[in-house]
């Protein structure tokens, strides 16, 4: 076979069954070998960005390694921002990139789509990057980057082939997949954090993106019963606990509604998050549990760490707990109030708190919801409850604009199975509106909702704001966005109220083909 070949044999190995990509000359030798292999499907995308986004969507409702495929330069510098957005969210992605031919490395000749240090350019959002230089070498590379992407924290990885190396003659064949083994925790560490938990009056867990990207949401859920201890989620943790619990509290993402039940814990057992913004008291006991030791007193002062996978952590603390005959009378009625007056205040922001409730009247419980960076979405993080993990997508602390549809593109290719639905600002849609091609050319029946200010809307409203009313850049022209859907030949809604959103989502789900549905409406009030 040779390198192609050789190379696609592995990431079929390796479980791959969809590469999202698009067709350049760097890579016509692998396009050329997965038409020879039909157990993996390629989807064509109409931008390189949408590559990275749509292997993102794979893996977060999956959690399964999504896997992009790009021409080198541009190509690459366009999916950039796919990589940063799965760094932030710690998704398995994997990028396969194209590079000159080998005899231009590094010489400056001007080549189609030479860039000077391809692999610096994309190590900054990478846990690797590698260059193949020899055919025999790819299966051994592919099967390395899969190993390292997975092992501990997951992260994307890249690896970058030129076309000379894809199209000569490989020996050998693809390799075993070595899927490394979840990382277990100290015992010392638990023990010293089950004592702690177990001498505190009232405890809280803070469930981070990391308990959902490990499968820990059981576990998670467990040690909260075993401890009656109030929950909070961040944007990423949303799913680590069924949000109708009696214990959860809400979502700690710049949400002064929560101070009052924060500041009443004594011990917190941090799983899987930065920690960042919850500003905890010198006061309070702090323990926390991360697979990535690096994250460390970065945002929190922990009195006991515990570096461990997240639901072997758990499984380990919830034995430790077992073992001290740790039992606490039920609580949940202080925190249901707490709850609902929360949401209260929220319902008093403006009017996207009935967007929001339309939103998870309109949706199943398995149903995926993938969040932009919008005034809707961030209204989401704090007001729509989320029943099971891996049905929430956000971008982070990427706060990536543009990235919610084809995101939830890959979703639905990974799951066709579920109801996957995106919401959006016209702003963000507008980045990769074209995707919309291939939602129609791939079948994939994302309902897309677009709240259309005609603005970058928090942009402006800030400009109104605290600048003066001086508004630049910041006011948009848009298409008729039900017309823009059907020229594609999706299927194009207009709705002006929250029930007929709600209907219009519903029937959207019903739907095999692509829907969008576009609201109207006016600037809406900030959040903050």
């Amino acid at each position: 076979m040779d390198g192609s070949e050789l190379l696609v044999a592995q990431l079929k190995a390796e479980g791959v069954d969809t590469v999202f990509g698009i067709p350049g000359i760097h890579l016509m030798h692998v396009l050329d070998a997965l038409y020879k292999e039909p157990s993996i499907r390629f989807v064509t995308t109409r931008h390189e960005q949408a590559t990275t986004y749509m292997a993102d969507g794979y893996s977060r409702v999956t959690g399964r390694p999504g896997v992009a495929m790009v021409v080198p330069g541009p190509g690459v510098y366009n999916a950039m921002s796919g990589l940063a957005t799965a760094w932030a969210c710690s998704s398995p992605v994997m990028m396969v990139a194209g590079q000159i031919e080998s005899h231009g490395l590094g010489r400056g000749l001007g080549l189609t789509h030479e860039v000077h240090d391809q692999l610096e350019v994309v190590k900054p959002v990478t846990k690797s990057a590698e260059r193949v230089t020899d055919p025999n070498e790819l299966a051994a590379a592919v099967r390395r980057a899969f190993g390292t992407m997975l092992d501990g924290r997951t992260r994307p990885v890249e690896i970058e082939v030129a076309p000379d190396v894809l199209s000569a003659a490989a020996s050998g064949s693809p390799l075993p997949s070595l899927v490394p083994e979840p990382h277990a925790p100290d015992p010392d560490a638990v023990a010293r954090a089950a004592e702690l938990l177990a001498s505190a009056k009232a405890p809280m867990l803070v469930g981070g993106g990391g308990v959902v990207v490990a499968d820990a949401s059981e576990a998670f859920t467990a040690v909260a019963g075993r401890l009656q201890a109030a929950v909070v989620n961040t944007r990423e943790g949303k799913g680590c606990i069924d949000e109708r619990s009696p214990l959860f509290a809400g979502t700690a993402w710049v949400n002064r509604r929560l101070r009052p039940v924060i500041e009443a814990s004594d011990v917190v057992l941090a799983v899987g998050t930065r920690g960042q913004g919850l500003n905890l008291l010198p006061s309070q006991k702090v323990i926390h549990l991360d697979v990535d030791a690096n994250e460390f007193g970065k945002h929190l002062s922990p009195d006991v760490t515990v570096e461990a996978d997240a639901r072997l952590g758990l499984e380990a603390l919830l034995g430790a707990l077992d073992e001290l005959g740790v039992e606490r009378p039920r609580r949940g009625d202080d925190l249901v109030r707490a709850r609902q007056a929360i949401d209260d205040d929220l319902a008093a922001v403006g009017p996207q708190h009935g967007m929001v409730k339309a939103l998870r009247a309109a949706i199943p419980d398995h149903g995926v919801l993938a969040t932009g960076t919008t005034t809707v979405g961030y209204m989401c993080h704090l007001a729509y409850p989320v029943h099971r993990p891996r049905t929430y997508i956000t971008s982070s602390y990427m706060g990536t604009l543009g990235y919610c549809f084809p995101t939830a593109l890959g979703a639905k290719v990974a799951r066709p199975d579920l109801p996957v639905v995106s919401i959006n600002g016209d702003g963000g849609f507008l980045f990769c509106a074209s995707e919309l091609a291939t939602a129609v050319q791939h079948g994939i029946n994302v309902v897309t909702v677009v709240f259309d200010d005609s603005a970058y809307g928090n942009t402006n409203r800030d400009q109104q704001d605290r600048f003066g009313g001086r508004s630049i850049g910041t006011e948009l022209v848009n298409p008729d966005f039900v017309a823009f859907a059907e020229s594609f030949g999706a299927v194009g809604v207009r709705v002006t109220t929250n029930d007929a959103l709600r209907g219009a989502i519903v029937e959207g789900l019903a739907d095999d083909r692509p829907v969008v549905i576009e609201m109207p409406m006016e600037r809406l009030p900030s959040l903050f």
